[in-house]
């Protein structure tokens, strides 16, 4: 199915100098997502919602729970927001459309890497799917324990076998379909949350499993068996290590991780069997990072974001470039443009 590009609106950046800047944006509320045209030194708001051609609203009020690219198109963006609304935007940010509204807490979002109208999410305990580059939803999986609150926190579809599909849960198990979502089973239960699943580009055999207290795990024979990649690797004086905040897959190595905790940031260039220790600003276990991006044709472009700050470092964390946030609300989401790594793309969000 073909998707419709709507009309596109100018930005008008703010160029700026200096190292701690306050930036202004065009719209009085602080939410929603902004695009930055010059890696992090100026940011816009684009959270225009479109209907016929015409702007009716904004979701800048908003806060954004998640926010993910079409792997197949740079310009298509979904946003899920915690008042349960799903937007979708096929122009860079620059319009957005409205999908689902009020629907519940959008934990995750996931799109088929191979036919990029089919797209799934996560709300509370369903996951839902779209057929139709998400004008009509179905859910599929209802997690039926006696919790109620139980959540399906993160979702990955493989990347060679679109069919097979990884949904992890608040409640710390993982389950797995392999007929697009219509039938799932129980692959293992970890000691916690599961906060995030992410699948090998290179290599389906390798996922990565980022629990919310016990560290990463790690599987290489496609989800048949796991493994702590920091077990015995944790020093006593450094146990915020397993304490997760985020992972991202290196792109610019066949199997790198980046991965911030509560003590601080670390990069792996071989699938976590060893880890360097970036050095930041800020001490060690002083500083909450709650996004990471890296530019896909330079490894040594590193970019994170905190409550209060973005910051920028062009060799590999030696030296960094701070900038003030262009909201009150902290950087909970970071995007880089594949093709265009002077663009980026900010979801923030409160957080207590």
């Amino acid at each position: 199915m073909t998707k419709k590009v709507l009309i596109l609106l100018p930005l008008l950046p703010l160029f700026l100098s200096g190292c701690l800047i306050n930036i202004k944006t065009e719209q009085a509320a602080d939410g929603g997502v902004y695009k930055s045209s010059d890696q992090g030194d100026t940011w816009s708001a684009v959270s225009s919602v479109y209907r016929v051609g015409e702007a009716t609203r904004t979701f800048a009020s908003s806060d954004v729970t998640v926010m993910v690219v079409d792997p197949t198109d740079r310009q298509a963006i979904y946003v899920g927001t915690s008042a349960g609304d799903l937007f979708y935007t096929y122009n860079g940010g620059e319009a957005w459309s409205q999908s689902l509204a009020k629907v519940g807490n959008i934990n995750a979002i996931a799109v088929d890497p191979v036919d990029r109208c089919i797209i799934y999410a996560a709300i509370d305990n369903r996951v839902y799917k779209s057929t139709d580059c998400s004008r009509h939803w179905d859910y599929q999986l209802i997690e039926t324990r006696d919790n109620p609150n139980n959540q399906i926190t993160s979702l990955a579809i493989d990347p060679y076998n679109p069919r097979i599909i990884y949904a992890g849960t608040s409640g710390s198990g993982l389950f797995v379909s392999e007929d697009s979502a219509y039938s799932w089973h129980v692959n293992r239960n970890f000691s916690g949350r599961v906060a995030k699943i992410l699948i090998n580009p290179k290599n389906a055999n390798i996922i990565y499993l980022a629990t919310a207290g016990q560290g990463v795990f790690k599987s290489v024979d496609h989800g048949q068996t796991w493994r702590n990649i920091f077990e015995g690797k944790v020093e006593k004086n450094k146990s915020e290590v397993l304490s997760y905040r985020e992972l991202i897959l290196d792109p610019t190595v066949d199997d790198g991780l980046f991965y911030a905790s509560s003590y601080g940031l670390m990069r792996s260039a071989n699938g976590g069997e060893t880890w360097q220790e970036l050095k930041l600003l800020t001490p060690p276990k002083t500083t909450v990072i709650y996004s990471l991006a890296i530019n896909p044709k330079n490894g040594s472009e590193i970019f994170y974001g905190t409550s209060e700050a973005f910051y920028r470092s062009h060799d590999n964390g030696l030296n960094w470039i701070t900038r003030k946030l262009p909201s009150s609300r902290s950087a909970k989401h970071l995007m880089i443009d594949p093709q265009n790594p002077k663009i980026l793309f900010l979801g923030v969000k409160k957080v207590n």
